[in-house]
């Protein structure tokens, strides 16, 4: 210990360099990659390249994810818009039943108030035989009616039996998705947490070193360039406005969107249906070459397609980009499998 009033000796500041190196070594704790695809990343980055490289490879199965979620999200769609079918053909099923029902009833009520002789006490007994019979045999033609009528009503019982039988297959298949489709996300979200620890690691430890990665939304360059409709003009000034907001899975505005998401609401202004999932809006309209893209085209990733955005001319594209991100402004880049224009 130096003597009472003596100066310390000045405290080492750690050099910046190694200052980052625990900060990366810190950020090392191992991921655990997705099981949607092969294992990547597991080596020990040593620079913020790699470190951007593993953030990079999180992202895509996070889309991947994200893809498959969306996937889920229409079938499941498809599976309720099956069940209200079945439930109106069910309900009209059951109608039936008891329109037979009641007739029959009817005809055996009046039976057993007249009778088994009725028919021939009132040939017998009436002042114009002719007419009688002709009774009688209006008697015998519903009496074989009747007969049809408990043959419809057999078919119309089994085919209710059936729808219901459909019906409740159709249930559990519901079920069985609404399951599966709880899991996939949260399995998103996990994916998701991994990357948003990462990001802010990463843009604390150095943010300079992420140029790719501003912490803030990228403003959208001024309109102009490219050719295209009033329709994908009404896409491309949509896709614009939303530049800033957020990256969510599953989302689809007004706050918030994925890519798909973006893509599908873009093109909603055009007059446009299209399913919430990029690999399923690669099917919808006229897949065209690199050199008919025009704005409003959208333009697919990786394979399998798990990523579209919507390309708005010059070489650049509006994305919905990944979790921790915003909607921005892009070049195309690489990774590009296809394009698409919705609208033909």
């Amino acid at each position: 210990m130096p003597p009472l009033g003596a100066r310390r000796p000045p405290h080492r500041r750690w050099p910046r360099r190694a200052v980052r190196s625990v900060l990366l070594a810190a950020i090392l704790v191992p991921l655990t990659v997705l099981s949607t695809g092969p294992t990547t990343a597991q080596a020990t980055p040593t620079s913020s390249a790699r470190l951007e490289d593993q953030l990079d490879q999180l992202n895509r199965e996070a889309d991947q994810l994200v893809e498959q979620y969306n996937q889920s999200n229409e079938a499941l769609k498809r599976i309720r818009r099956s069940l209200k079918g079945l439930e109106t053909q069910a309900s009209g099923a059951e109608a039936d039943v008891r329109k037979l029902k009641a007739v029959l009833g009817a005809r055996a009520s009046a039976a057993y108030v007249q009778g088994a002789g009725s028919a021939v006490a009132a040939v017998l007994g009436s002042d114009d035989p002719a007419a009688a019979i002709a009774r009688v045999q209006v008697l015998e033609l519903l009496a074989a009616n009747d007969g049809d009528l408990m043959d419809q009503l057999g078919v119309a019982g089994k085919a209710l039996g059936e729808r219901q039988r459909d019906l409740v297959a159709a249930e559990k298949a519901q079920a069985a998705e609404v399951d599966r489709l709880a899991a996939k996300k949260a399995e998103v979200e996990r994916a998701a947490d991994k990357t948003r620890a990462l990001l802010a690691r990463m843009r604390a430890a150095d943010r300079s070193s992420v140029p790719s990665r501003p912490s803030g939304p990228v403003a959208p360059p001024p309109s102009g360039g490219g050719g295209g409709g009033g329709s994908a003009s009404a896409v491309v000034a949509y896709a614009r406005a939303q530049v800033g907001k957020p990256y969510c899975y599953g989302g689809s505005g007004p706050g918030c969107f994925d890519c798909s998401g973006l893509t599908m609401m873009a093109w909603r202004q055009a007059g446009i249906s299209l399913p919430h999932s990029s690999a399923s809006q690669y099917n919808v309209g006229r897949r065209i070459s690199a050199g008919e893209l025009q704005p409003g085209d959208l333009v697919f990733y990786y394979s399998p397609i798990s990523h579209v955005s919507v390309y708005i001319g010059n070489g650049q594209r509006i994305s919905a980009t990944h979790t921790g991100d915003y909607v921005r402004v892009q070049s195309l880049g690489s990774s590009i499998v296809g394009y698409a224009r919705p609208n033909g």
